[in-house]
């Protein structure tokens, strides 16, 4: 129900959402199910993106930061450092990025150089577009 209240509030300001992420990507089968219900195409977890319309999942890790205490912003920026080397053989590369980020200049500094690394190789892109991919790419195979 909140789902669907809020794609109508994004439709009323001529938005058109096909996605739902959960906060911290905290999202279970019944969530999923009302996501899908709702109309969203997809929805995502720390580890994977799901097309809610095929039921196909592509595993690939999201990069994000803990900013709240500095022995979290340390292991962050490990955790992240080791994780985006992973990330280099995966086809899609994800970058979670919130407002507390750019307030800790070490973990802004390392986004900033993740998307230079990443851009020599990978197009920057929306959920929404690489979805659409997806479903072509599988169609022509």
């Amino acid at each position: 129900a909140r789902i669907t209240k809020a794609r109508d509030e994004f439709k009323a300001a001529r938005l058109s959402p096909i996605g739902f992420v959960a906060p911290a990507w905290l999202l279970n089968a019944a969530g999923e199910r009302a996501a899908r219900d709702a109309g969203m195409q997809y929805t995502t977890r720390i580890d994977s993106v799901l097309d809610l319309v095929t039921g196909e999942r592509e595993p690939t890790r999201s990069l994000v930061y803990s900013t709240h205490s500095g022995w979290r912003r340390t292991v962050s920026l490990g955790w992240n450092a080791a994780l985006s080397r992973s990330l280099e053989m995966r086809e899609l590369a994800r970058l979670s990025i919130h407002p507390s980020d750019f307030e800790a200049p070490k973990i802004w500094e390392q986004i900033l150089q993740f998307i230079q690394r990443f851009a020599r190789t990978r197009n920057a892109t929306t959920y929404r577009d690489w979805i659409g991919r997806q479903r072509t790419n599988r169609k022509a195979a």
